[in-house]
């Protein structure tokens, strides 16, 4: 823990205007501490090395620290309080490298107290607890679902315990700077082919009478476009490297390190010679893989190089797949697909409608849980708002207990028209159970509590389109992220097919692009290196940037569909048991305005 949290504090003035300091070390440690133990299987807490083998250091460093509060006199009266919270953490691994690395920030409002016959207040500490609780649990839920910690936890419990643990493990150095009253947004990473995360860049206040600072952006795009390094294939390392300061920079180049098959054909460094303040230059470096041996993850580093006087954002690490041969479509685990980028302040799409409904829990405990499917819908609808550009108040979550069908037609049938105009696109995503009716093949949806012997309990696809045709909205594009089981008491011997448009919709088929992946009767299956459902990975992944199948910068419907399918089935082939059948309606390029809506822009 850096100093800021061990003289963590808040600054307010009481009910006659006096300078106050509120200590929130205590509060903020315990929390801490509470949470990493949770987190983690084993915390060693105590300052200095450790004695024994670890697998990472996690640094932490306050960041801003603000209370809103106005009382303009003593009285006998509540007042309302906001207090801000912000940390900045990362997570080194025993090699020294930074697996996550992030800025988060929280806000809890509450009341005070106050009194006619006393300057003190009252209340404030309880405020700032709940602040600090949901700020710690913010930090806890992204280093607990950090695909690259868990990748490093599974490589560990297979079987490498002995070289994981004879490592040394480096000094906790922060990797990031506190910055004292600085409004703090979350660090996202860059939507790439190969995926990569930028840093957060220095504060304003940083970059002092003489200095100037650099951004940078980097994306790799090998030949084949399968997101795999093959041997001998031709690829190329993009840079866009922009001055965000008031001063030349000079001297600035790119270094590219890294497996000697990726950078052994590569020119490094790469020189973009003088940039002018807010000027951005762009360059392309080729190269071609060398000799692979075995099929392998492989790294390549970027960084950047310039004058002294300026400002160096962190290097950029991609994680990229080598093989030795040209073969199927491989998916790789490139970026942590939980990591949001920040939004770019005015909606890219302000007319449109964002729903993500995860239901992976049920009230009735016969019914089977659906892995991730709450934390699926969560990420999701952080999706719409960041990636897809859809107006934050016009984005609902449901999941597990706050799924009931009563909540369902409520975001469906009430909210739902008063959001919608002609010029709207909704988005809805659902993950979790549904039973399909062997009578007629109608799919609904199992609320939490729903019960799979009662049809009065569940929420269909069919009342759902009927919705959507209610709400006057102009196209929809569903994503069905389900496991699919016959209504109770059907007769085994007769199966019948999941029916997925509805003949009552009044001609919603043809405003409606459906994304459906598993379209057998049968569970959908979870992809565990992913830490999401496996069809539900792929379309964050697809969003990113990997489903611009044209390289036409946008990510369009029928592209995501395209490559989700690709790659479920390149992951399933030859499972046992099968695979998972993926569909996407309208098929065969009908309806191009469906197929052709924009998801996403590649930034």
């Amino acid at each position: 823990m850096d100093h800021s949290i061990a003289a963590a504090s808040l600054d307010y003035r009481d009910a006659c205007g006096q300078a106050l300091t509120l200590p929130i070390r205590d509060g903020l440690e315990t929390q801490l501490k509470k949470r990493m133990g949770q987190v983690f299987e084993r915390v060693h807490l105590e300052p200095g090395p450790s004695t024994g083998a670890v697998d990472g250091v996690v640094d932490t460093a306050l960041g801003v620290r603000q209370v809103d509060l106005f009382i303009p006199r003593k009285a006998n009266k509540s007042y309302p309080a906001t207090v801000t919270l912000g940390m900045e953490f990362s997570y080194t691994d025993h090699h020294g490298t930074v697996l996550v690395s992030k800025k988060l920030q929280s806000a809890a409002t509450g009341e005070v107290e106050t009194r006619a016959d006393t300057c003190s207040i009252s209340g404030l500490d309880k405020v700032a607890e709940e602040a600090a609780a949901k700020l710690v649990e913010g930090m806890a839920q992204q280093l607990g679902t950090a695909t690259k910690i868990r990748e490093q936890a599974q490589f560990r419990k297979s079987g490498d315990k002995g070289t994981m643990q004879s490592a040394p493990v480096p000094p906790a150095t922060p990797a990031v700077a506190p910055l004292a009253a600085t409004p703090v947004v979350p660090v996202a990473p860059l939507q790439s082919a190969a995926g990569s995360t930028p840093q957060a860049a220095a504060p304003d206040s940083a970059i002092r009478s003489g200095m100037t600072q650099l951004s940078f952006r980097t994306i790799i795009r090998d030949d084949n476009q399968n997101h795999v390094l093959e041997q001998r294939e031709s690829f190329s390392v993009e840079f866009e490297v922009k001055n965000e300061g008031a001063v030349v920079a000079e001297g600035v180049e790119v270094e590219l390190s890294g497996h000697a098959a990726i950078v052994g054909g590569l020119k490094s460094p790469v020189s973009l010679g003088t940039l002018q303040p807010g000027e951005v230059r762009r360059v392309a470096v080729d190269g071609k893989v060398g000799a692979v041996a075995d099929a392998e993850q492989a790294e390549l580093m970027c960084a950047l190089r310039a004058s002294s006087n300026v400002l160096l954002p962190s290097a950029k690490k991609f994680f990229v797949a080598i093989h030795p041969d040209a073969g199927a479509a491989v998916e790789v685990l490139s970026v942590d697909v939980d990591q949001l980028p920040s939004r770019n302040g005015k909606s890219a799409q302000p007319n449109s409608v964002g729903i993500a409904i995860g239901i992976g829990a049920f009230r009735d405990p016969a019914v089977p849980t659906v892995k991730f499917a709450a934390h699926d819908a969560d990420v999701m609808g952080g999706y719409f708002k960041t990636v897809l550009g859809v107006p934050p108040h016009k984005v609902k979550v449901l999941s597990d207990a706050k799924a009931l069908r009563d909540d369902l037609i409520e975001v469906f049938e009430q909210w739902l028209p008063k959001q919608g105009s002609p010029q709207a696109t909704v988005y809805i995503y659902l993950s979790g159970r549904a039973v399909v009716d062997q009578e007629t093949g109608i799919v609904s949806l199992l609320p939490y509590d729903g019960t799979r012997a009662g049809a009065s309990r569940m929420f269909s696809l069919a009342r759902l389109q009927r919705a959507l045709t209610k709400a006057s909205v102009k196209q929809a594009v569903l994503m069905l992220d389900l496991s699919l089981e016959p209504s109770s008491g059907s007769d085994p011997g007769r199966v019948v097919p999941p029916r997925w448009t509805q003949q009552d919709s009044s001609g919603e088929p043809d405003r409606v692009m459906l994304m459906i992946g598993n379209s057998g009767l049968q569970e959908a299956q979870a992809y565990q290196p992913g830490q999401h459902g496996l069809f539900t990975y792929f379309l964050l992944k697809g969003l990113r940037g990997a489903a611009d199948l044209d390289k036409s910068g946008t990510v369009l419907s029928g592209e995501l569909c395209e490559y989700v399918h690709d790659q479920v089935d390149a992951v399933t082939r030859g499972a046992t048991g099968g695979g998972q059948p993926t569909l996407c309606l309208p098929m065969g390029g009908r309806q191009p305005v469906l197929t052709g809506i924009p998801l996403s822009k590649i930034r």
